[in-house]
């Protein structure tokens, strides 16, 4: 069955723009699965629930897994190579000798899952990791200007990271919502305005830019002028 795999940022983005809903819709369209692993599920359901700020996101997330919408993925294998790939990915840039910790353990088991169980593609937010996988050499001037410091390429670490992880695509929130816009899951929204396709388009990219996914200015307007044409 083809499977498409979720990071924790993602969901977020969709849960705090009233947004979740969608990901039911597209499952149908998809005929295939939805999926998270335990650790990211730790991370949206069993720690929110815990605390009063979050509490209501992480029932809305239980709701898709209660109703099969999402599966949970609690594999010994994901964890153990995701072990492997987050001491490999952290071994990359060093600076004055010592390793730059520049991903963390969740990211490393999603893309496990990835490689494991054979995943379409990863639904992943967080710059870092999506710049790793697709151009190092980018990752690395933005961490020398987040880091203020020169740092250098373990290039064994680089190539065993890329070797493990080269099948992998990665998708962002905004293009998983576009393929709803596309598809008409959005009709709802379109109201009496000028202009009113363009004006839910832009709202939805914008709206979860500002809640986290790594998206420029000039990506939402690129979208918006192909969505238009």
């Amino acid at each position: 069955m083809k499977t498409i795999l979720f990071d924790a940022g993602p969901i977020i983005s969709l849960a705090t723009n009233n947004l979740l809903w969608v990901l039911e819709e597209l499952k149908k369209k998809f005929n295939g699965s939805f999926a998270l692993t335990v650790g990211v599920k730790r991370e949206l359901v069993d720690k929110p629930l815990m605390t009063r700020r979050f509490k209501f996101e992480a029932l809305q997330v239980q709701r898709l897994i209660d109703n099969n919408v999402i599966s949970v993925i609690d594999d010994q294998q994901v964890i153990s190579q995701g072990q492997r790939l987050l001491e490999q990915a952290n071994k990359i840039f060093t600076a004055h000798g010592h390793p730059i910790q520049i991903v963390q353990r969740g990211e490393m088991e999603t893309l496990a899952a990835a490689t494991l169980y054979k995943a379409e593609a990863i639904i992943m937010d967080e710059r870092i990791t999506r710049t790793l996988l697709e151009d190092s050499p980018q990752l690395k001037t933005l961490m020398e200007k987040r880091l203020h410091m020169q740092l250098e390429t373990n290039q064994e670490a680089l190539h065993s990271f890329s070797e493990a992880v080269r099948h992998i695509t990665i998708l962002r929130s905004t293009e998983l919502v576009t393929v709803a816009y596309e598809l008409g899951i959005l009709n709802k929204y379109i109201v009496s305005l000028p202009n009113a396709r363009r004006e839910l388009l832009e709202s939805v990219l914008w709206g979860l830019k500002l809640n986290g996914c790594a998206i420029t200015e000039d990506e939402i307007n690129q979208v918006v002028r192909m969505e238009k044409a």
